[in-house]
């Protein structure tokens, strides 16, 4: 697989490099470490990245590969860290070859080739072991290692998750043997700004825990407006209430200006990616997430959680 993604890459001169929606640490270090990574190897090719520009996240970005051009026939399109082709952050025209690399369970194979694989802990730990299996054909830089390390960090919570591996480990090590500065790409990952400390305070004193240990926190947009903070600041600390002894598996409710809600499912031990599924969304046995139309949905959904646990 790892040779025939490298085979159909030489053959295209224009690659298109997406992502999910809303993205991570783990999306945007896959992209633009992949990006960097392609780039040094095959300099007369054109690779960029689709996708609207994070803001939160800028620091894991380069603006100078960042396009809003559409593939054309003769280009390639690879998507990274992203499940399901609704959530790809950039068009599919049809009749473009994709590559698709994730970590996700793959119940949506929309790329022609589907290198899917749930052991790994992240989509930046796929990337590392691409460039591994083709070293003598690909090179890898400090800049693009550095991506790959914040991916990695992010997607392990800080390499606290089942998920991660000695596999895992060992690739950090190598990732920090590039030059990475891990002291600084873990500041970066995980440090709070004043604004986003706020919503730490509040999602602590909000934060509803019953008595199976299952804690549930809407965020509306009036109190999004009174903390001053975008949407795509708060991921930053949807983890947070896995630090809490009492709980065992949580659920956020953010609200939309169009009064969807985006739902975060995370657990401790208890998968809850079927539950995801059943309301349209899907994720990883311990982190999950979809999006309901009101909160008449967000109860069934928050009732369906209890009884998992």
């Amino acid at each position: 697989m790892l040779t025939e993604i490298l085979t159909m890459i030489q053959q295209h001169a224009n690659i298109y490099v997406y992502r999910h929606q809303n993205p991570d640490p783990d999306a945007l270090g896959s992209q633009f470490g992949l990006i960097g990574l392609l780039q040094q190897a095959f300099p007369d090719k054109n690779v960029m990245a689709g996708g609207t520009p994070s803001q939160t996240l800028a620091w894991l970005s380069d603006p100078a590969a960042i396009t809003l051009e559409t593939p054309q026939a003769d280009d390639l399109i690879i998507v990274v860290d992203c499940a399901n082709a609704q959530r790809i952050d950039g068009a599919l025209p049809v009749g473009i070859p994709v590559i698709k690399i994730d970590h996700h369970p793959n119940l949506d194979p929309y790329g022609q080739l589907n290198w899917v694989d749930p052991d790994f802990s992240s989509c930046a730990e796929m990337i590392y072991t691409f460039y591994q299996a083709n070293y003598q054909q690909l090179t890898l830089d400090t800049a693009a290692a550095s991506r790959l390390y914040a991916g990695i960090l992010g997607d392990t919570v800080q390499f606290s998750t089942p998920e991660t591996t000695a596999r895992t480990l060992s690739i950090a090590a190598k990732l920090a043997a590039l030059g990475v500065d891990v002291s600084r790409v873990s500041h970066q990952v995980t440090d709070l700004t004043p604004r986003i400390s706020k919503l730490a305070g509040y999602v602590l004193s909000n934060l509803e825990v019953d008595d199976h240990g299952v804690g549930i926190l809407t965020l509306t947009q009036r109190t999004l407006r009174q903390l001053g903070l975008r949407l795509d600041e708060v991921d930053a600390v949807v983890a947070l209430p896995g630090k809490l002894t009492n709980v065992r598996g949580w659920l956020w409710l953010i609200e939309h200006p169009d009064g969807t809600y985006r739902v975060h499912l995370r657990s401790k031990q208890v998968p809850i990616d079927d539950l995801a599924r059943r309301f349209g969304g899907g994720g990883h046995p311990l982190a999950s997430g979809t999006y309901v139309q009101n909160l008449t949905v967000a109860e069934q959904l928050i009732e369906r959680m209890r009884e998992l646990f």
